[in-house]
Protein backbone atom coordinates (compact mmCIF):
# COMPACT_ATOMS: atom_id res chain seq x y z
CA UNK A 1 0.00 0.00 0.00
CA UNK A 2 1.45 3.38 -0.63
CA UNK A 3 1.35 6.47 1.33
CA UNK A 4 -1.16 7.35 -1.54
CA UNK A 5 -3.58 4.95 -1.23
CA UNK A 6 -3.63 5.26 2.54
CA UNK A 7 -4.22 9.18 2.46
CA UNK A 8 -7.12 8.73 0.06
CA UNK A 9 -8.79 5.49 1.98
CA UNK A 10 -8.03 7.79 5.06
CA UNK A 11 -9.78 10.78 3.78
CA UNK A 12 -12.83 8.20 2.62
CA UNK A 13 -12.42 7.18 6.44
CA UNK A 14 -12.64 10.75 7.97
CA UNK A 15 -15.47 12.03 6.32
CA UNK A 16 -17.66 8.93 6.47
CA UNK A 17 -16.62 8.47 10.37
CA UNK A 18 -17.45 12.77 10.34
CA UNK A 19 -20.86 12.60 8.59
CA UNK A 20 -21.94 9.45 11.48
CA UNK A 21 -20.91 11.38 14.23
CA UNK A 22 -22.95 14.51 13.26
CA UNK A 23 -26.00 12.96 11.80
CA UNK A 24 -26.22 10.59 15.59
CA UNK A 25 -25.25 14.36 16.62
CA UNK A 26 -21.84 12.80 19.07
CA UNK A 27 -19.90 15.59 17.16
CA UNK A 28 -20.68 19.59 17.04
CA UNK A 29 -21.07 20.62 13.94
CA UNK A 30 -18.17 23.57 14.29
CA UNK A 31 -15.40 20.12 15.19
CA UNK A 32 -16.80 18.66 12.00
CA UNK A 33 -16.28 21.37 9.64
CA UNK A 34 -12.65 21.17 11.15
CA UNK A 35 -12.48 17.69 10.36
CA UNK A 36 -13.79 17.32 7.34
CA UNK A 37 -11.59 20.07 6.12
CA UNK A 38 -8.90 17.47 7.53
CA UNK A 39 -10.75 14.57 5.53
CA UNK A 40 -10.31 17.13 2.15
CA UNK A 41 -6.75 17.37 2.75
CA UNK A 42 -6.02 13.70 2.67
CA UNK A 43 -7.99 12.97 -0.09
CA UNK A 44 -6.45 15.96 -2.20
CA UNK A 45 -3.00 14.67 -0.76
CA UNK A 46 -4.19 11.30 -2.03
CA UNK A 47 -5.34 12.11 -5.30
CA UNK A 48 -2.77 14.62 -6.00
CA UNK A 49 0.04 13.56 -4.29
CA UNK A 50 2.50 15.55 -6.78
CA UNK A 51 1.62 18.90 -4.78
CA UNK A 52 3.18 17.21 -1.80
CA UNK A 53 6.30 16.07 -3.77
CA UNK A 54 6.51 20.01 -5.35
CA UNK A 55 5.82 21.54 -1.80
CA UNK A 56 8.35 18.71 -0.63
CA UNK A 57 11.30 19.59 -3.48
CA UNK A 58 10.51 23.36 -2.92
CA UNK A 59 11.67 23.10 0.77
CA UNK A 60 14.53 20.42 0.21
CA UNK A 61 12.68 18.36 2.61
CA UNK A 62 11.61 14.19 1.89
CA UNK A 63 8.02 13.38 1.14
CA UNK A 64 7.65 11.52 4.32
CA UNK A 65 9.19 14.26 6.41
CA UNK A 66 6.55 16.66 4.41
CA UNK A 67 4.19 14.14 5.18
CA UNK A 68 4.66 13.93 8.78
CA UNK A 69 4.96 18.11 8.80
CA UNK A 70 1.92 18.52 7.56
CA UNK A 71 -0.38 16.19 9.73
CA UNK A 72 1.66 17.51 12.60
CA UNK A 73 0.47 20.72 11.47
CA UNK A 74 -3.09 19.75 11.35
CA UNK A 75 -2.82 18.45 15.02
CA UNK A 76 -1.54 21.16 16.39
CA UNK A 77 -4.07 23.68 14.92
CA UNK A 78 -6.69 21.10 15.73
CA UNK A 79 -5.61 20.96 19.26
CA UNK A 80 -5.16 24.64 19.71
CA UNK A 81 -8.84 25.34 18.44
CA UNK A 82 -9.73 22.36 21.25
CA UNK A 83 -7.77 24.33 24.33
CA UNK A 84 -9.44 27.23 23.30
CA UNK A 85 -13.12 26.29 23.34
CA UNK A 86 -12.06 24.05 26.41
CA UNK A 87 -11.54 27.39 28.10
CA UNK A 88 -14.42 29.27 27.16
CA UNK A 89 -16.45 26.80 28.78
CA UNK A 90 -14.40 26.54 31.46
CA UNK A 91 -14.61 30.84 31.98
CA UNK A 92 -18.89 30.32 31.41
CA UNK A 93 -19.00 27.32 33.99
CA UNK A 94 -16.87 29.44 36.32
CA UNK A 95 -19.42 32.32 36.13
CA UNK A 96 -22.79 30.01 35.93
CA UNK A 97 -21.26 28.82 38.96
CA UNK A 98 -20.65 32.27 40.65
CA UNK A 99 -24.67 33.35 39.93
CA UNK A 100 -25.92 30.55 41.44
CA UNK A 101 -24.59 31.14 44.37
CA UNK A 102 -25.50 34.79 44.26
CA UNK A 103 -29.09 33.49 43.51
CA UNK A 104 -29.02 30.71 46.36
CA UNK A 105 -27.64 33.52 48.79
CA UNK A 106 -30.31 35.77 47.70
CA UNK A 107 -33.16 33.12 47.88
CA UNK A 108 -31.94 32.36 51.40
CA UNK A 109 -32.05 36.11 52.40
CA UNK A 110 -35.25 36.46 51.29
CA UNK A 111 -36.76 33.22 52.84
CA UNK A 112 -34.89 34.57 56.08
CA UNK A 113 -37.23 37.57 55.58
CA UNK A 114 -40.02 36.15 54.86
CA UNK A 115 -39.91 33.88 57.83
CA UNK A 116 -38.94 36.63 60.43
CA UNK A 117 -42.45 38.75 58.54
CA UNK A 118 -44.65 35.93 59.70
CA UNK A 119 -43.39 35.62 62.86
CA UNK A 120 -44.44 39.49 63.07
CA UNK A 121 -47.55 38.52 61.41
CA UNK A 122 -48.51 35.76 63.53
CA UNK A 123 -47.24 37.23 67.04
CA UNK A 124 -49.76 40.32 66.27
Amino acid sequence: MTAETLMLAGGVGAFAVTFYWVRSRQLREKYAVVWMTVASALLLMGVFPQVVMRLAEATRMAYSSMVLFLSLGVIYVFSMSVSLSLTRSRRSSVKLMQDLALTRYELDSLRERLALLEERVSGQ
